[in-house]
């Protein structure tokens, strides 16, 4: 689809949170430098606007409703602060409770997103997902074979082959990598004087 046709039609921006909150927390093995960069979201909205028509933009959270310790209480304190912020900028967040297993913490929001394009599938033609997850294969494979586009964004190392070689090898699906957006997305706090 040409750049012009994509700006015409109907779009659904998809966020895959947890997806992008490890994505930018991984670390080098050797070094523990950041791999990714993180994301300024008011940027995003920008590029996303300028390339697409975006009719909603969904955001996946998960929050810690229930914090066990001291460092949890004031993650999740952040946590909110920034689905807030999103909130505040036109962003849809659709929260979940954090589970805790065990000693871990699971926060998944696949089904969720996986359902909701289905529901709002008569409102976009073209869906623009965040996520690199192998777990929306059968999704994609779904929307795609019903005439949906599909403009998967992730990072290179969060990238499952499975969606990669699905957008090589399928019209009205391809893939970018967050990776080659860092000048335009990137967010730079502010230096406090």
């Amino acid at each position: 689809m040409t750049s012009n046709k994509v700006k015409s039609v109907r779009t659904g921006v998809f966020i895959d949170g947890s997806n992008l909150f490890w994505a930018v927390n991984m670390r080098d093995r050797n070094t523990r430098e950041k791999l990714h960069f993180q994301i300024c979201f008011e940027k995003l909205k920008e590029y996303l606007k300028g390339r697409y028509s975006p009719v909603f933009y969904n955001y996946y959270a998960c929050e810690d409703n229930n914090p066990k310790n001291e460092i949890y209480k004031k993650r999740a304190v952040g946590q909110k602060k920034f689905h807030d912020k999103l909130d505040g900028l036109g962003y849809n967040v659709l929260r979940k409770d954090l589970k805790y297993v065990g000693k871990t913490t699971k926060g998944d929001t696949d089904v969720e997103i996986t359902m909701d394009m289905n529901k709002l599938v008569n409102d976009y033609d073209n869906i623009i997902l965040f996520s690199g997850d192998s777990d929306f294969l059968p999704a994609i494979t779904y929307f795609h074979s019903i005439g949906k586009h599909i403009r998967i964004y992730s990072f290179e190392k969060t990238l499952a082959w499975e969606l990669k070689e699905f957008a090589i090898k399928n019209p009205r699906c391809n893939y970018k990598l967050l990776n080659e957006l860092r000048l335009e997305l990137e967010f730079i706090p502010e230096i406090k004087v």
